[in-house]
């Protein structure tokens, strides 16, 4: 399988998601990504890379926009709180073959989705304050190759 990592740059159908765990589950030889007992061509990598940054941009936006319209909360000492979520910037990709004519490649993207948390004596003071983060997860998301594309 092929891995690589970054920095900063719906649903599915029940069949989808099965489909999607058993090529999680299932060992890839020779470290490798293979479909069909080849590997993946340098120009698939390359279109996942460059839509998985287009992808971790839209993440980025959402993160500021998140920061900036947070909703203030009453803390401790007369202070204020406001709690938001912010995503990656640092990922990691990974492409697999499947085997499968209609969709041959998946797509991996890796990231942290941190819960942030910003204080202070007023609204907008909490407002311009830098964001510390309060918890994390790993969010794992599976992009298909169709129809010469990935898809969500």
């Amino acid at each position: 399988m092929k891995q690589f990592s970054c920095a900063k740059p719906g649903k599915q159908l029940l069949g989808w998601g099965l489909f999607f765990a058993t090529l999680l589950c299932s060992p890839v030889s020779g470290g490798q990504a293979r479909a069909g007992g080849a590997e993946v061509p340098p120009a698939i990598l390359a279109s996942f890379e460059h839509f998985s940054k287009g992808w971790m941009a839209r993440l980025d936006q959402v993160s500021q926009q998140n920061s900036r319209t947070l909703k203030p909360e009453a803390a401790a000492n007369g202070r204020v709180v406001g709690h938001y979520i912010c995503y990656g910037p640092d990922c990691s990709r990974e492409v697999r073959g499947t085997g499968s004519k209609k969709t041959p490649y998946v797509g991996i993207l890796r990231y942290s989705q941190r819960m942030m948390e910003k204080e202070g004596d007023t609204p907008q003071n909490m407002r311009e304050q830098e964001g510390v983060p309060t918890s994390e997860l790993q969010v794992t998301e599976i992009f298909r190759y169709t129809g010469g594309r990935w898809v969500y």
